[in-house]
């Protein structure tokens, strides 16, 4: 059978709940309470598919570690900090409230002269770093590879490989991940993969959140 990537976006920090534009700034951010109980539920409903020969991964921004680090509590596993899958740098946006995107989209070009931030990353570099980094796992037949990310970096690489307009994908919001929401991808390291479940939440159940 095919290698399986579950690509996850962290818990809920402060700076999701205040809804403002976050980049490396924030790489220290921890979760707060309810980011905890997210990933904690999420543990336990990954636990119960009982995934076969898993290996797990995590953006070095702190909410990402602290995400994963419940995951590898729950399925009794070592977890790997993988370089290259962190949030967006959003340069000049630093700060400002995520309804800009729908009052100032026009403004959003990055140095490169693609769709993205102001002095900081395209959405294109983004998909790209995020996939190098993806594909250097190297998945193999039968392992299920979980890798926990961030909200705009998950955008990113899933137009890159599902041959989407990131811009169109972006501002839809077709990619946009909940809190310690869950992609799984069946992967073909040569060619495009077969995307299994998009964006998956279900396992935030009010029962599961009680912290």
């Amino acid at each position: 059978m095919p290698a399986r990537i579950l690509l996850i976006r962290h818990g809920q920090t402060p700076g999701n709940v205040a809804q403002v534009f976050r980049g490396q700034d924030s790489a220290q951010e921890p979760l707060d309470d309810t980011g905890h109980a997210q990933a904690r539920a999420l543990g336990a409903a990954l636990k119960r598919l009982n995934l076969p020969r898993l290996r797990l991964y995590a953006s070095p921004f702190l909410r990402a570690q602290q995400t994963g680090r419940h995951l590898a509590d729950v399925l009794e596993l070592p977890m790997h900090t993988l370089e290259g899958v962190h949030e967006i740098f959003t340069g000049d946006w630093m700060g400002r409230p995520y309804s800009a995107m729908q009052t100032h989209a026009h403004e959003m070009t990055a140095p490169d002269g693609q769709f993205g931030y102001p002095g900081g990353e395209s959405l294109a570099q983004v998909g790209e770093r995020v996939h190098s980094a993806l594909t250097g796992l190297n998945p193999q037949d039968g392992e299920t590879v979980l890798v926990v990310s961030h909200g705009a970096a998950l955008v990113s690489v899933l137009a890159r490989l599902l041959g989407r307009d990131v811009r169109a994908a972006w501002l839809s919001d077709e990619y946009r991940h909940a809190n310690t929401a869950v992609t799984e991808l069946l992967w073909n390291g040569e060619g495009q993969p077969t995307l299994l479940r998009l964006a998956d939440a279900s396992h935030l159940t009010a029962e599961a959140l009680k912290f």
